[in-house]
């Protein structure tokens, strides 16, 4: 989904009207709802990236990757791992290798601006945001709609909590007596 598709669906859902001015109404206030919406589902669902960077000196600025590293989680040289440190307050992984590497690692996503921008979630978390921004809608108004707001919230809420645990790799107790 689009920005502007996300807006029109939200409104959609609280019974507005979805036209084009009455989505550059709300594009403002839902925008920004809905990057708090992928805020949060980033920093509960891994998002994850792989990308080459070439070694200066002994160390790889993480300020010089295409998203916001929220932590890094291995580095590689010709497809086999090495030894790591990660400084993440100056943002600098050092390794002890030249030349490329790839560094994998979390990231947050890029921040909704532009009607075309897509989310950098999963297609099918999209959902996700249009309840998020609905249910936020709602809150800011007068009590009668606050009280409709903890739908969207739960839905939300009970979405994103049935992500992650799919997202779990279950372990097993081996019984060897």
């Amino acid at each position: 989904m689009t920005l502007n598709e996300i807006i029109a669906a939200a409104l959609t859902e609280l019974g507005r009207g979805h036209d084009a001015r009455s989505v550059e109404s709300f594009r403002g206030k839902f925008t920004q709802y809905a990057n708090d919406a992928i805020c949060d589902i980033a920093s509960c669902i891994p998002l994850i990236r792989r990308e080459t960077q070439t070694v200066c000196g002994s160390t790889v600025d993480t300020f010089d990757l295409d998203r916001p590293c929220l932590k890094v989680l291995s580095v590689a040289k010709d497809g086999r791992p090495i030894d790591f440190q990660y400084q993440e307050a100056s943002g600098l992984v050092c390794v002890r290798a030249k030349g490329a590497v790839e560094v994998t690692y979390r990231y947050m996503p890029r921040t909704l601006r532009n009607p075309s921008d897509i989310p950098e979630i999963p297609d099918y978390m999209h959902g996700l945001i249009v309840s998020y921004v609905a249910g936020r809608e709602r809150m800011s108004g007068d009590t009668g709609s606050q009280h409709g707001s903890d739908m969207y919230l739960s839905m939300y809420e009970a979405e994103k909590q049935r992500l992650q645990l799919s997202r779990t790799v279950p372990f097993e107790i081996e019984n060897k007596w």
